[in-house]
């Protein structure tokens, strides 16, 4: 009788057992169809497909920001088009606000202004005839330059929007992908376009020298795959205001080159080097610090009281052990 019950028993644990692991194989494999879907793999990478599908919606904002900027400086002046296109780290502190929801704060407005104007006094200290340069359509350059700072705070905000955090929540997305691919979809798009100027003689190749070559390849090297994919990172790693107006510190960061290689700074580059910095220290104080230190005073006070009243109700007491 014993063993005919034990016997059911085993059989009873081994149905359970079966079943257990049938369950785990039908799940296991929609768990995997799941990932699939959501555009990741089994490491946790997002897919080619996913990257490439993020890095075709940027594109356009991204070659649009990049031919204002580049059309502003054919119209207007260089001082002009620079103080304009700072800009931009308003606008992305207005678009993050908005779409990102960041939270405002005085210092962070008063931050951006800084940048803003550190970067002014330094582009109007190098030109010499400030902003009565020459210039063949002014209005219409200034327009330009400030709808490629538009631009970039769109282009900035998409990327931010779109792209994970690496978190471990939404996946990992290569960074170097995603610009590879923005590069990629460039090409297609726009290269027809600067055949169809070639063939036009709007903007003919053969008038292209091998020492311009050089330099747009030097330039596209370092500006456009370097520079932007550090931006890019820091923006994952911070927030859209604070890697743009972190862009700015390259204000002081000339003053000091210039002075080590002999040139001797002058006031302008000094005043605006220092605003610079102030913004971008002020920028990165956490939104928090100052409810925090509050906070933290006051527990501090109420700790303060709490002992003062302890104080008062011990003393009667000693007082009757001495006597």
């Amino acid at each position: 009788m014993e063993d005919g019950i034990s016997s059911l028993n085993e059989k009873a644990v081994h149905s359970n057992l079966e079943s257990v692991s049938n369950e785990l194989e039908r799940s296991l494999p929609v768990q995997a169809d799941e990932d699939v879907n959501k555009g990741v793999d089994e490491k946790g990478r997002w897919t080619r497909a996913r990257v490439a599908k993020v890095s075709l919606l940027i594109c356009p904002f991204w070659f649009l920001a990049q031919l204002t900027f580049n059309l502003s400086l054919k119209y207007t002046s260089v001082t002009s088009n620079t103080i304009l296109s700072s800009v931009s780290s308003l606008f992305t502190f207005v678009v993050s606000l908005v779409f990102l929801g960041e939270k405002f704060t005085w210092v962070k407005l008063l931050s951006v202004l800084f940048c803003m104007a550190g970067t002014i006094i330094v582009s109007l200290g190098d030109s010499e005839t400030g902003l009565s340069a020459v210039s063949s359509k002014p209005l219409l350059g200034d327009i330009l330059a400030l709808v490629s700072a538009g631009l970039y705070a769109v282009y900035i905000t998409l990327i931010r929007l779109k792209l994970p955090d690496n978190d471990g929540k939404s996946g990992h997305a290569s960074m170097a992908q995603f610009l590879g691919y923005l590069g990629l979809f460039n090409l297609i798009i726009f290269l027809p376009v600067a055949l169809v100027l070639d063939l036009t003689n709007l903007e003919p190749f053969c008038k292209l020298t091998w020492k311009q070559f050089g330099l747009i390849v030097g330039k596209g090297l370092l500006d456009n795959v370097l520079s932007d994919y550090l931006w890019a990172k820091a923006v994952l790693l911070t927030t859209t205001t604070v890697a743009t107006a972190g862009l700015s510190i390259q204000v002081p960061l000339a003053a000091i080159v210039d002075s080590l290689i002999g040139n001797a700074p002058r006031l302008m580059d000094g005043l605006g080097a220092l605003a610079v910095l102030i913004g971008f220290v002020g920028i990165n104080i956490p939104s928090d610090a100052f409810s925090r230190s509050k906070g933290a005073s006051i527990e501090l006070e109420n700790e303060n009281v709490r002992s003062t009243d302890q104080d008062r109700v011990s003393l009667p007491q000693t007082t009757v052990g001495i006597k």
